[in-house]
């Protein structure tokens, strides 16, 4: 009995001394033409390289809305997600302090319909864009955000491809996204021309507007794996110069950098739904992008 004992023990020695022992992660895959999940993927994949450990990355099926993600992850069901900071998913799910966006997540365009679009123009007074019919997914920190600043009708529904089936159907007006998320989104789902604009779907994506308020997206991690906590946080504070090379050359942020020019920008100034911690997080982390003339 001892020698088998002993046995097992130098056995798994052994095992443990290969990649079979590395760290496990398991996450989110990504949603059919998110190039901001891609982005959150690639940077998982970079912060891991970054520290050096050895890891087994697992994707995990899409399972829904933010609201069923959160609880499942805080169950134990996977690892790793990413989502737009709110004082009530911190409580649920560990975050990493660090925007993965710099803040252009909360740099918001609009996925709009051919009817709507003759509404829009670089002139229309704030009051007056806050009157229409919004839509965004349940459980989304937005959908706060946007009620607290006064936007009157704003909707929200859990199957993420209908939100693009209430725009087209023109049951509802605008659909903010940030401006690293639209442009994949479209191109995935209809025949998406230089101007934006789907030829077979009555979808674009509006060049005049930009709203703007303080949203981080960060990696979230499970309770349990405070050795994830640990890996990642190191590897943001660590590695931050490093980080910055990642963000500033990756495609997605270069592209999306271009189409912030020539945009009528108004922002939300405050909201309530970001934690303390997260509110104070130092302005280096934050990249400024926003023009002098806001609305």
């Amino acid at each position: 009995m001892i020698k088998c004992t002993l046995f097992c023990v130098l056995f798994s020695c052994v095992v443990c001394s290969s990649s079979v022992c590395s760290i496990e992660i398991k996450y989110i895959q990504a949603r059919q033409g998110s190039l901001l999940d891609q982005y959150a993927i690639d940077l998982i994949r970079f912060l891991i390289n970054e520290s050096g450990e050895e890891v087994s990355f697992i994707p995990v099926k899409y399972v829904g809305a933010q609201t069923r993600r959160q609880l499942l992850m805080k169950q134990g069901n996977y690892d790793v997600d990413w989502f737009g900071a709110t004082q009530q998913i911190e409580k649920l799910v560990v975050p990493i302090r660090y925007p993965m966006f710099r803040g252009l997540l909360g740099h918001r365009v609009f996925i709009t319909n051919k009817e709507t679009r003759p509404l829009l123009n670089t002139g229309i007074p704030f009051k007056k864009l806050k009157m229409f019919n919004i839509i965004q997914g349940q459980g989304w920190g937005d959908v706060v955000i946007l009620k607290g600043a006064g936007f009157t009708h704003v909707d929200t529904i859990a199957s993420f491809n209908n939100l693009f089936k209430m725009i087209e159907l023109n049951r509802a007006s605008l659909f903010p996204r940030s401006i690293i998320e639209p442009y994949g989104e479209l191109a995935n789902r209809c025949d998406l021309n230089d101007n934006d604009v789907c030829t077979d779907k009555n979808l674009l994506i509006d060049d005049k507007l930009l709203l703007i308020y303080k949203l981080p997206m960060f990696l979230f991690v499970a309770p349990h794996r405070q050795d994830l906590i640990r890996i990642f946080n190191s590897a943001f504070e660590n590695h931050y110069e490093e980080f910055l090379v990642f963000f500033n050359n990756h495609p997605l942020i270069e592209n999306s950098l271009k189409k912030l020019k020539n945009r009528s920008i108004y922002q939300i100034r405050g909201n309530n739904i970001l934690s303390k911690e997260t509110h104070n997080i130092p302005d280096k982390y934050w990249m400024k992008t926003y023009s002098s003339k806001q609305q």
